[in-house]
């Protein structure tokens, strides 16, 4: 009977990669990495900001509805050193880590009243790179103003 033809076999060498190859691809790896690491910190950034955006917006809504709620009016104010907007001097909504985010409210007290309008006044949003700003309108609604780059609140 005819012997069957015997596989043959790989050395050692042959099998895996080489060092060459391997180390092509780490480049590969971490020049992707390099091109990709910017866009996601500006993406990161961007969150965080619209972020900021949303809990500002809600603690407008939060102090009108509570003067609707209520019959009487309530306060609206800014605690910078803490980074948070404070409602009816209780109720604490934290906008962002203090040292990262900078609040200026003008005037320092924006009161909103049952029949859903407000004293009216701006609060300006700092965010590290950018600056933004509300607008509040005595009738109540809330408008975003532009803020010139650059400029911190």
């Amino acid at each position: 009977m005819p012997r069957a033809a015997a596989h043959p076999r790989t050395s050692p060498v042959e099998r895996g990669f080489t060092l060459l190859e391997m180390l092509v691809v780490l480049a590969i790896t971490g020049l992707i990495a390099g091109m990709l690491f910017p866009q996601i910190e500006t993406a990161r950034f961007g969150l965080g900001q619209r972020l900021a955006h949303e809990q500002v917006a809600a603690a407008i809504a939060a102090a009108r509805a509570a003067a609707l709620r209520s019959g009487e009016p309530v306060s609206l104010s800014a605690d910078s050193a803490a980074g948070a907007l404070v409602i009816a001097g209780t109720r604490r909504i934290i906008i962002g880590p203090a040292r990262q985010v900078q609040l200026d409210l003008q005037p320092q007290t924006i009161t909103f009243y049952p029949d859903g309008s407000s004293t009216g006044g701006q609060l300006k949003l700092g965010t590290g790179r950018e600056a933004s700003a509300f607008q509040l309108s005595r009738t109540g609604s809330t408008m975003p103003v532009a803020v010139p780059a650059g400029n911190g609140a």
